[in-house]
Formats: structure tokens, C-alpha cells, sequence
């Protein structure tokens, strides 16, 4: 016949079950169902817009250079021949922002790849070229530095 056993001994025989394993388990799935609330729910929102290109024309010089790198590495065809032809698949930019992109100097170069530069810069300022090469800095006076 079956032994019976008392209730107060299932309980205990229980809890001597309960290890290190199952508070493991419990751990993670409380760590899952967190995560996968924050997957539906999209998680945080973007961070609000803080690059003012037209305020700040040296950020525009290096979205175009990032736009440069990524239609030539799409395109297949290596550089553009103008910097319109960036947009808007390459860089998009607000209606006021556009303007941004006139402050630019772009020459494609057979032999270098290209040169991009900021033109209308104010006396004083360090001039940055961006090519395939590198960043070349040139002081106010035209020198590299």
C-alpha cells in the first residue's frame, strides 16, 4: 500500500526543492518578459534633433563626407559628380537646411577621389578638406597644420 503523507511534509519536501536552479529560472524570466516589454512598446523615443547644420556648417561637412562614402560604396559608379546627387537618398535634409549644402566646396578628382571643404568660412577659422585620404586641416593663413 501507498504511504500517505502528512501535508506539512509535502511543504517542507517542497521547499527543499526550491535551489539556486529555480531562482535562476524565475531571474530570467523576469528578465525576459521585461525585455520583450520594451520590444512592443518601441523602447525610448529618438532623441530630439540637436545638429543645426546651418548654424554649424562643419557638421554638414562631415554628413556630406558620410554621404560621399555611401554613394560611392552603393552606386558602384565612385563618386558623384555633384553634391545634388545625394539627394535625398544619401542625405536629407529640412527645407531650411538645404542652404547648408551651398556653404560646401566639392571637386571630384580623377586620381584623389574627391575634395570637400567648407567655402564660405569666416577669418580666422581652420580650414577642413575632407578627401578619400584622410582630414587635412589648414590654418588661416592657408598652411597645413
Amino acid at each position: 500500500m501507498a504511504e500517505r503523507v502528512h501535508p506539512k511534509e509535502q511543504e517542507e519536501n517542497r521547499k527543499k526543492d526550491w535551489g539556486p536552479f529555480h531562482l535562476y529560472l524565475l531571474i530570467s524570466a523576469a528578465l525576459i518578459i521585461a525585455m520583450w516589454g520594451v520590444i512592443i512598446r518601441g523602447g525610448e523615443p529618438p532623441p530630439p534633433r540637436t545638429a543645426h547644420f546651418v548654424e554649424r556648417p562643419a557638421l554638414a561637412l562631415f554628413l556630406v563626407d558620410g554621404a560621399i562614402k555611401r554613394y560611392a560604396h552603393y552606386e558602384g559608379s565612385g563618386y558623384p559628380e555633384r553634391l545634388s546627387d545625394l539627394l535625398p537618398r544619401y542625405v536629407r535634409l529640412g527645407r531650411d537646411e538645404l542652404s547648408c549644402i551651398d556653404t560646401l566646396s566639392y571637386r571630384r578628382d580623377p586620381t584623389g577621389g574627391y575634395r570637400l571643404a567648407l567655402v564660405d568660412r569666416r577669418t580666422g577659422d581652420v580650414i577642413i578638406i575632407l578627401s578619400p585620404q584622410g582630414i587635412v586641416y589648414m590654418g588661416p593663413s592657408g598652411g597645413e597644420s
